[in-house]
């Protein structure tokens, strides 16, 4: 008995038909599908700094009740001054800038610290890894924080990257460790911010975080390059571009 016209199957240039138009519609849908997820990272880096930044202000404003007034000539610039720490004998405010996550450098941020000099910090230096001021260093008063910003972040409130998973202070987190780009790890940064009355009058300290994004091939922490969507240590206008941290007048 033959079958009717209406009970034949699909042609051969229909089934491929069929598979050019599934392959077009992937070709359009997946890519925008990587991008938002990408996107939505991004958004959790972004989440991931400003947390940063308040346990960062809460760890400064707890040295500051902590230290000795008689003693002690700290500042809350000189406590978020430590989170960023430039390089010894580095004057320029924004370059050089250490890694959250850096593991070999004086960092408050960091698990471990070596010390520094008087040139890390105005008015202070690094010793062990930890801030006291010239006064409590030249008077033998190892007067330190007790804690890094790590130590007082809760167990169940650990910051991690979204691209790997790994809590933001691990060295794989730190390009400078690993020796390669890190999608989506943090630096914490300052610049000067000029006032109208010039350089040196009326000048701000501007912190902010900045974070490297999948189009970056590089470690070099003090280069522009380095960063996110037009996000820069060298500049106002990049660091503006990153995650506000904090805004103060040098001295206070």
């Amino acid at each position: 008995m033959k079958r009717k016209n209406s009970e034949k199957g699909f042609t051969l240039i229909e089934l491929l038909l069929v598979v050019v138009i599934i392959g077009l519609m992937l070709a359009v849908i997946v890519p925008r599908a990587w991008r938002a997820n990408i996107d939505a990272k991004y958004g959790l880096v972004r989440q991931n700094a400003s947390e940063l930044a308040s346990f960062g202000q809460e760890w400064a404003e707890n040295q500051l009740l902590a230290q000795n007034e008689s003693l002690s000539t700290a500042t809350m610039d000189n406590y978020l001054w430590s989170l960023c720490k430039p390089g010894a004998g580095v004057g320029v405010y924004g370059t050089n800038q250490t890694w959250v996550a850096d593991q070999t450098n004086n960092t408050n941020w960091s698990i471990s610290g070596a010390g520094g000099t008087a040139a890390n910090q105005p008015g202070g230096i690094l010793i062990g890894g930890r801030y006291i001021t010239q006064a409590d260093a030249t008077a033998g008063i190892g007067v330190a924080p007790e804690t890094t910003v790590e130590g007082i972040i809760p167990p169940e409130k650990v910051i991690r990257n979204p691209f790997n998973e790994v809590n933001v202070f691990q060295a794989s987190n730190d390009p400078l460790s690993t020796g390669g780009a890190v999608t989506g790890a943090i630096a914490s940064a300052t610049i000067a911010d000029v006032g109208p009355g010039g350089a040196g009058t009326d000048d701000w300290h501007y912190y902010a975080f900045l974070f490297q994004g999948t189009d970056v091939t590089t470690s070099a922490i003090g280069n522009d390059t380095s960063y996110y969507a037009g996000m820069g240590p060298t500049t106002l206008a990049g660091m503006r571009n990153g995650i506000f941290f904090a805004r103060v007048r040098p001295g206070l």
